[in-house]
């Protein structure tokens, strides 16, 4: 008998729960034998769940599940950084298989814990961290036994893209799309993460150590979110032909990588513009192959908890590449460059400042087109440049200014 513990019974630990329990026969079926959670840890064991457990099932004490001998396979799905990291670290020190869900650890520990699971002999996958139930980590290595990656981009985070969605098509404001978002269970109480860029940062970072085999921080990649972005915004999206996504990019060239997650305007016709909700699509670019695309629900509770669960059988069927852990070491010989293009700039300004007086401060050499000017209100597109210099840019009007967004421009 194969026996798990896992760690969290929230949103994804129930799914993985049920998806194990409601299965088992199947399951034994397909690998010839049993496999049963043992143990679970929460931290309020008298809560009502939504699931029938067994009496004694439920604990408080993380080393009872991580000490045991009969467990073979941990299961990390209580979110957070610190305990969780924690808790993988000591089960991989101790021999035991692990998956996780956990994009905010992998991201940032990806290289010691990867390190760490080879010395051990034990597996470490991570699938669920990215995309939810779209399967990327294992076709991503695939690809790169056949291909070289040269690019990374998608939409990975369902929350932002539902927002922006609401706002596009329903001609919703940010605000009104996201307490939507929050009332259906896409947004959570503090959505900060999600509108931000920072949940795509992390993903971004995970899947460019991978593809690029060198240890990347999301902390390293430039981020800005949606939350500033106005339905005056949307509306001169459309009258432009794009439509507008938070986009996460990572190439490689020679011995650089660029790495970004903003706004992006996207051609209304191009495959990403039609990703629409709280849907994911990732695309992998490199030579020989050429592009290839993945699509489906980034986020929910069995989504999630599918992605867990095929790890899950992966280990137990030792269907997993052991070079899994090695990752070329994850080098960090590389140095790091920024993504380059025209911007679409909407500046609001202070009182009675008008757009005469604050193209004054506006370096011409970076704009190209001034495509709006109302009341309070200046419209611009520049030439290509970075995001550095535009936040210089926006540094520089900052006494003239009361609020900004800007979006980078697919071309």
């Amino acid at each position: 008998m194969i026996k798990i513990g896992l760690l969290g019974l929230g949103t994804v630990g129930t799914g993985v729960y049920q998806l194990i329990s409601e299965n088992r026969n199947d399951l034994k079926a397909l690998i010839g034998e049993e496999v049963e959670i043992s143990k679970i840890l929460v931290n309020n064991v008298s809560k009502i769940r939504e699931v029938e457990l067994e009496k004694g099932i439920l604990t408080l004490n993380p080393y009872e599940i991580l000490d045991d001998p009969t467990i073979n396979i941990i299961v990390e799905v209580i979110g957070g950084v610190t305990d969780a990291y924690t808790y993988i670290k000591y089960a991989l020190n101790n021999g035991k298989h692990v998956v996780t869900a956990n994009k905010a650890v992998i991201a940032k520990h990806m290289k010691e814990l990867t390190s760490l699971s080879k010395t051990s002999n034990s597996a470490l996958l991570y699938e669920a961290s990215v995309g939810g139930g779209i399967p990327i980590i294992k076709p991503l290595r695939q690809y790169k036994n056949m291909s070289q990656v040269d690019e990374i981009k998608g939409i990975i985070n369902g929350t932002s893209n539902f927002i922006l969605s609401k706002m596009i098509d329903e001609s919703m404001s940010f605000d009104e799309s996201l307490s939507l978002a929050q009332s259906l269970g896409y947004a959570e109480a503090d959505p900060t993460d999600d509108v931000e860029g920072y949940d795509t940062a992390r993903k971004l970072a995970i899947l460019s150590s991978i593809a690029f085999n060198n240890s990347i921080n999301d902390d390293s990649i430039y981020s800005r979110g949606i939350s500033s972005i106005s339905k005056g915004d949307i509306d001169n999206f459309k009258e432009m032909g794009f439509t507008v996504k938070l986009l996460g990019k990572a190439i490689k060239r020679a011995n650089q990588i660029a790495a970004s997650v903003e706004p992006v305007l996207i051609k209304e016709k191009s495959m990403l513009a039609g990703v629409n909700g709280a849907f994911n699509l990732i695309a992998l670019n490199g030579a020989p192959l050429g592009e290839l695309q993945f699509y489906g629900q980034g986020a929910g509770k069995f989504p999630t908890a599918g992605a867990v669960l095929s790890d899950i059988l992966d280990i137990i069927t030792c269907a997993y590449p052991k070079e899994i852990c090695d990752n070329n070491d994850l080098a960090t010989n590389t140095t790091s460059c920024q993504l380059s293009g025209r911007y679409y700039i909407r500046i609001n300004l202070l009182g009675e400042v008008t757009d005469e007086e604050a193209l004054k401060y506006i370096d011409e050499n970076l704009i190209d087109t001034k495509i709006n000017s109302s009341k309070g209100e200046l419209t611009l597109l520049t030439k290509e440049t970075t995001p550095n210099e535009i936040q210089k840019f926006e540094k520089s009007l900052n006494k003239y200014v009361e609020g900004c967004f800007y979006a980078r421009i697919d071309e």
